[in-house]
């Protein structure tokens, strides 16, 4: 938990998201730092990430390689501005890249275009 602190998290904060995600007790520095990596080359700012981490804070035990696939298939469906997106619908990083397949496929099925899909990602909701 000592990068949370050197990242920039209070105490307080951190108290909370072990609240909401008891298993962060378990979590690695250096996965949490690779995590933070990878936000950070897709174009997440400082406080998009800590406002993903203190929204969402089962991302950190979430597999960076699962997280990877995520990413990859929101960009081989050529979603943008992905950093937005995390900021404002954190939980979307809970979905695999299947499930955004599938979402994505239902919505084109029911006659919905690429940018009103796109729009739907910003719900604050876990799809």
């Amino acid at each position: 938990m000592d990068i949370l602190i050197r990242y920039g998290f209070s105490i307080e904060e951190i108290k909370n998201m072990m609240d909401t995600n008891t298993e962060l007790q378990n979590i690695k520095d250096q996965d949490i730092l690779e995590l933070i990596n990878f936000l950070t080359s897709v174009g997440c700012h400082e406080e998009h990430i800590m406002n993903i981490f203190t929204c969402n804070p089962f991302i950190l035990n979430r597999d960076i390689d699962e997280v990877k696939k995520l990413i990859d298939t929101l960009n081989k469906l050529k979603i943008k501005k992905l950093d937005n997106i995390f900021d404002i619908n954190p939980y979307l990083l809970n979905m695999t890249g299947d499930e955004i397949e599938i979402f994505y496929k239902e919505n084109i099925d029911k006659g919905l275009t690429h940018k009103e899909i796109e729009k739907l990602l910003y719900k604050n909701i876990s799809l």
